[in-house]
């Protein structure tokens, strides 16, 4: 029987018990709020806003390089009917684009230049990945400077039949060699979306708001395709039903030829309250895995997975935010692994629990700090190699000061990572952060 190291931070059998509590006291916190107020802002004007993550919008967000790497993550967005304008000429750019058709265009964007300092060794250079700490006490260090994270979109939106029309196109320069990748891409009419945008399974509206372009281990970070409806969308109460794409890690056994195959696309929900001091947000998902060896039948899995979310307004402009994510095969929301075998060849999910908790505080009207700290724990099983990623923590703190209101800022961060693998070795690491980002238009 494998001797344990440190005891993950949440059983399992409690997981349920501790996401309806949390659910509960977020609801509460919200429900007291005098005004009820709005739904989430749709990101149109995230590239300006007075955040200094105008990625907290459907519009902006930032993700994982990850996102989309074989890596393991616990072991690692109704108005008024409008009538059409008349065709007009191309006007000068301005603030709020330009009118065609009657369309408004809106093109936009951010220059941001980072750079880094590394006092340990980490195998992510340009994003902190616990995930990429070694654990067999191998030394390093490492200075770095990028600008991958800027960025491009372009915003088409006009009326047609008594609803807005949106086309958004997104793009950045994490692709291989630094070439521009694409982010997003979708059209919306109403409540109906279809492209590739943040999963519905994602609060994008409680991003954590650092400096780094990871994000905490514990928030769910992902886009990809996607036919959704979103029901009463600027309520104060919404909801949202999809299917997705659902590809994701799973492990072949060990000598068995085959391939894995995904049988059904993910179907996704979402709840989300709002009101004049924050939100609350509950999502869900459910899929299949299989692996199909090249003799025998093929063997297939269960995923799911719960996303509790919340954001709450303290004094002033300060809020704290928490999350939890807890599941089977959740961790594929994180790039991670989805199921792997166990001693005989079957195949099984992999069980993942995450948490984090956040507090951002405005000394001045330009001055900010955000502190975030995450845990992730995968439920401990006897299969899995000794390598298999364990417990992963995130922490960060930051001060940001924008010099030109709305339109540029400059910051440092400090980061803080720990891996612990199955055979109980572990590692840690230290980075400074700083970066200088503008807003345009």
């Amino acid at each position: 029987m494998r001797r344990r190291g440190r005891v993950t931070r949440w059983a399992k059998s409690g997981s349920v018990i501790r996401a309806l509590a949390v659910a509960g006291v977020l609801l509460c916190g919200i429900g007291s709020a005098s005004a009820q107020t709005g739904a989430a802002d749709d990101g149109r004007a995230a590239a300006t806003t007075a955040s200094p993550k105008a990625a907290a919008t459907t519009e902006a967000p930032k993700t994982t390089p990850a996102a989309n790497e074989a890596t393991n993550a616990g072991t690692a967005p109704t108005d008024a009917p409008k009538t059409a304008e008349p065709k007009a000429e191309p006007q000068a750019q301005g603030p709020e684009g330009f009118t065609l058709g009657g369309f408004v265009f809106k093109a936009g964007g951010r220059i941001k230049l980072d750079i880094i300092r590394d006092f340990d060794a980490i195998g992510s250079e340009d994003s902190f990945d616990p995930r990429t700490i070694p654990t067999d006490n191998t030394e390093g260090g490492n200075s770095n400077l990028h600008a991958k994270e800027s960025r491009l979109f372009l915003d088409i939106r006009g009326p047609v039949e008594g609803k807005e029309v949106k086309v958004y196109f997104e793009t950045d320069l994490y692709g291989s060699g630094s070439v521009f990748r694409l982010r997003q891409v979708y059209a919306s009419w109403g409540g109906l979306l279809a492209g590739q945008t943040w999963s519905t399974f994602v609060d994008e509206n409680n991003m954590p708001n650092t400096i780094d372009f990871e994000s905490p281990m514990a928030f769910p970070s992902f886009r990809q395709a996607q036919l959704r409806y979103t029901g009463n969308p600027r309520g104060n109460m919404s909801w949202a039903v999809a299917v997705e794409d659902n590809k994701s890690t799973i492990e072949s056994p060990t000598g068995a030829p085959g391939k894995p195959e995904y049988p059904m696309p993910d179907v996704a929900g979402r709840v989300r309250f709002g009101g004049s001091r924050g939100h609350a947000f509950v999502s869900g998902f459910m899929g299949r895995g299989r692996f199909r060896p090249t003799t025998g039948d093929p063997d297939t899995v269960k995923l799911w997975g719960i996303n509790l979310s919340g954001r709450l307004k303290t004094v002033g402009r300060d809020y704290g935010y928490s999350q939890l994510t807890f599941g089977d095969g959740v961790g594929r929301y994180r790039g991670g692994v989805t199921a792997v075998p166990d001693f005989n060849g079957k195949l099984q999910p992999v069980g993942l629990t995450a948490f984090l908790f956040g507090y951002e505080h405005y000394w001045s009207p330009r001055l900010s700090s955000n502190a975030v700290y995450s845990v992730a724990s995968t439920a401990d099983e006897d299969y899995y190699s000794p390598s298999f990623n364990k417990d992963l923590d995130y922490g960060a703190a930051n001060l940001l000061y924008w010099f030109l209101p709305n339109r540029a800022w400059a910051g440092v961060e400090y980061l803080y990572g720990r891996r612990e693998v199955f055979d109980l070795s572990d590692g840690s690491a230290h980075r400074v952060h700083f970066a200088v980002r503008f807003n345009f238009p």
